[in-house]
C-alpha cells in the first residue's frame, strides 16, 4: 500500500474539522429552534390583564418552550385571558415583564408573549367574539355560584355557539333580576370562565361575562 501524502492527510484533517464544526452549528441552530419557536400571532380583543400581567388589546407575538406546540399555547393563552378569578391553574405562573409582555410557565414548559400591534377588529377562535359595547351591572349581584360586582362588563359568544350579542344581553339581565340568584332552569355556569350554558346544547347554547377591567 502506498503511503498518504503528509499534505493530503493534512488537508482531510483539516476538512474533517471543518465538517464537524458546521454540523455543530446545525445542531446548534436545531436545539434553539426546538426549545424555543415562534408561532402565528394571537389577537387579545379588548385591554386585558391576568393578574399583574397587562395586556392592552392588539396582536401578540408568542414564543413557546420546552416542548408547548404553538396549539397548546394558544389554548392556554385563551384560557388564562378568560379566566374569571384570575387564578391559573396549577403548575402555570405568570410574570409580568411590562405592559404587553409576560412569560407563563408551567413546570419545564413555557411560552411568552409580547404586543406586536394594533390591527384591525374581527375575533379570535380561540376566545370566541366580543359583542360590542359593555354590559353594566347596577348593583352587586350573586347569580348561582358567581358574584358580579357594580361596574362594567364585557360579553363573549363563544366559537361554536349560536347565540347572538342581543340574546346574551337579555339572558344576562334576567339572570341578574332572578329571585334569590337562583339560575333559571335549565341554566348552569362555569364558574373557572364564568360561561352560561345549557347542559342539553354546552357548545351551541353559551355565552361568556368577563369584568371590562379585565380580572386582577
Amino acid at each position: 500500500m502506498r503511503p498518504v501524502p503528509a499534505s493530503r492527510r493534512r488537508l482531510a484533517a483539516a476538512f474533517s474539522l471543518a465538517l464537524a464544526g458546521v454540523l455543530a452549528v446545525l445542531a446548534l441552530g436545531g436545539a434553539a429552534s426546538a426549545s424555543a419557536a415562534g408561532c402565528p400571532s394571537f389577537r387579545v380583543l379588548h385591554d386585558d390583564r391576568i393578574g399583574a400581567v397587562v395586556l392592552p388589546a392588539g396582536n401578540y407575538e408568542v414564543t413557546v418552550a420546552g416542548g408547548l406546540s404553538c396549539s397548546a399555547s394558544s389554548k392556554l393563552f385563551a384560557r388564562f385571558l378568560s379566566d374569571w378569578d384570575g387564578n391559573l391553574p396549577k403548575p402555570w405562573r405568570a410574570t409580568a415583564e411590562g405592559s404587553g409582555k409576560a412569560t407563563f410557565k408551567g413546570g419545564a414548559q413555557s411560552f411568552s408573549v409580547r404586543l406586536a400591534g394594533g390591527g384591525g377588529g374581527g375575533g379570535n377562535t380561540e376566545i370566541g367574539k366580543l359583542c360590542p359595547g359593555t354590559f353594566t351591572v347596577n348593583a352587586g349581584t350573586d347569580v348561582g355560584p358567581l358574584y358580579f360586582a357594580k361596574g362594567p362588563y364585557l360579553l363573549y359568544i363563544p366559537a361554536q355557539s349560536g347565540i347572538t350579542c342581543r340574546r346574551s344581553s337579555v339572558l344576562f339581565t334576567r339572570f341578574l333580576a332572578a329571585p334569590g340568584g337562583m339560575l333559571p332552569d335549565p341554566w348552569q355556569v362555569k364558574t373557572q370562565t364564568a360561561t352560561f350554558f345549557k347542559p342539553a346544547h354546552p357548545l351551541r347554547s353559551a355565552f361568556r361575562v368577563e369584568p371590562a377591567n379585565g380580572v386582577s
